[in-house]
């Protein structure tokens, strides 16, 4: 341990991201001390759970000492460490997509995405594991471990956000970003018993924004340890003031408007664990007492098989320079998305939206369990043939693919544990309803108790 963080009790990684930042902006605590624990912390950790695929200690410890001699009190998370996916570009870091299909090379700038974490005051301290090209809801690329989880390591910590979830959880950082393009922010907050906001697209700009993704699958979010640190990273992902009355971070603790939601427990792909159904109706129930009106949503028809033109399509898209370095289920599933035309992605999308705009009604909110099963042990698809690989994975988006389709904003938040495992609820708003989404986020973790307990490491 360095001489900074020995001056500092590790209890202090017990606190939001926020009240971190106030202690440092007050000069309680310094954040050279703060970052040099968090360095110690993933040296100590990182082996077993490979969030992480960079770090760089010696350049996030002399910004510590900068911020320390500054102290600009007006940036909301001044320094606090985060870790950037290894889908964007920080300046000194390599950017690798979780691949071995592009040549690595540090970058010589940041990107927009990190340019917004540093003007909040955040200290880039490395880079978060991602699947391969972020295409699945596991991490276990072929160029470094699997990324586990923190509450089993014999199990996934979901994806692709996987690094974020991961590090976020095991307080190796106390807040992380991510990208969602069919719940890869949501699983791994999920499987990792944390809060995770998808926001409605473009809320947040992003790299090939428009010719990327037309659809507007992608969605840059916060992932974090309770709904107001979330919501705070949200605005300033958005580059908004949290102080402002109307910012996200006042609407996660406002007590919002009563709503009509609609309780869906039964997976869009068939199969939904008893205890992952129960969490959703103790949650709706809980509701209901608050003074919301509760109503059953009828189990939604829909395939994998439906989804792959919309998503197959997307992951083809993206540049790659060495194709053949791929792995096998990446370059399978690139090749189906060049068999489908533009007209069959846009059909495939538009009759899943009907489907689901239907079964949406005229709720407010879809309250369901987050992922319908437990996070999948590790390496257990290995040996599979790519299509049944994928098929098989791809049952933990069950949930969370419906808000990517809708262009939807959706929130998820841990409820309870079963087998030592966390239990996420989502809640699936209308598009472009997010501060309805984060209020009652905000309502409903205060119904639970308040912020869920970390799991238990050393």
């Amino acid at each position: 341990m360095g001489i900074f963080a020995a001056l500092v009790s590790e209890s202090i990684l017990e606190l939001p991201a926020v009240e971190q930042a106030r202690r440092i902006r007050q000069g309680r605590l310094r954040s050279e001390s703060l970052v040099e624990l968090y360095l110690d912390r993933i040296e100590r950790l990182d082996g077993e759970y490979a969030a992480f695929v960079a770090i760089n200690r010696e350049k996030s410890l002399q910004e510590a000492r900068r911020i320390d001699r500054l102290r600009c009190k007006e940036s909301p998370f001044l320094g606090v460490p985060t870790g950037i996916k290894d889908l964007y570009y920080a300046k000194g870091f390599e950017t690798r997509y979780g691949s071995d299909a592009n040549p690595w090379f540090p970058a010589p700038f940041d990107g927009p995405h990190a340019r917004t974490l540093k003007k909040a005051g955040f200290i880039i301290v490395g880079k978060t594991s991602t699947s391969e090209l972020s295409l699945l809801p596991v991490v276990d690329p072929q160029i470094h471990p699997p990324t586990r989880n923190p509450w089993d390591a014999s199990r996934y910590a979901g994806g692709s956000s996987g690094g974020a979830g991961a590090a976020v959880s095991a307080r190796m950082l106390p807040i992380a970003p991510g990208s969602d393009g069919a719940g890869s922010i949501r699983i791994p907050a999920a499987c990792c018993g944390l809060f995770g906001h998808k926001p409605s697209p473009w809320r947040i700009p992003h790299l090939g924004a428009h010719w990327l993704d037309p659809m507007g699958l992608i969605a840059l979010g916060p992932i974090a340890r309770n709904v107001e640190d979330g919501a705070t990273l949200f605005d300033v992902l958005m580059e908004r003031d949290p102080e402002e009355p109307d910012s996200m971070r006042s609407m996660s603790r406002s007590k919002g408007p009563r709503m009509k939601i609609g309780l869906l427990c039964e997976s869009p792909l068939g199969r939904t664990s008893p205890a992952h159904a129960q969490a959703a109706s103790e949650a709706a129930r809980a509701l209901a007492r608050a003074g919301h009106q509760l109503v059953d949503i009828p189990p939604i028809r829909a395939s994998v098989d439906e989804f792959l033109p919309v998503y197959t399509r997307f992951i083809a898209r993206i540049p790659v320079l060495f194709e053949k370095r791929l792995e096998a289920l990446t370059r399978w599933f690139r090749a189906e998305g060049r068999r489908y035309t533009k007209a069959e992605e846009h059909q495939a999308r538009n009759e899943l939206v009907r489907r689901l705009l239907g079964a949406f009604g005229d709720c407010d909110i879809i309250l369901s369990p987050t992922i319908p099963i437990p996070p999948p042990k590790v390496g257990a698809h290995h040996g599979m043939e790519p299509a049944s690989a994928f098929r098989e994975l791809a049952h933990l988006g069950a949930f969370t693919a419906m808000a990517n389709l809708l262009r939807a904003p959706a929130s998820t938040l841990p409820w309870s544990i079963c087998d030592g495992l966390p239990v996420g609820l989502q809640l699936l708003g209308r598009s472009g309803e997010d501060a309805r989404v984060i209020a009652l986020a905000g309502e409903l973790e205060a119904l639970r108790g308040g912020p869920f307990p970390p799991p238990p490491l050393p």
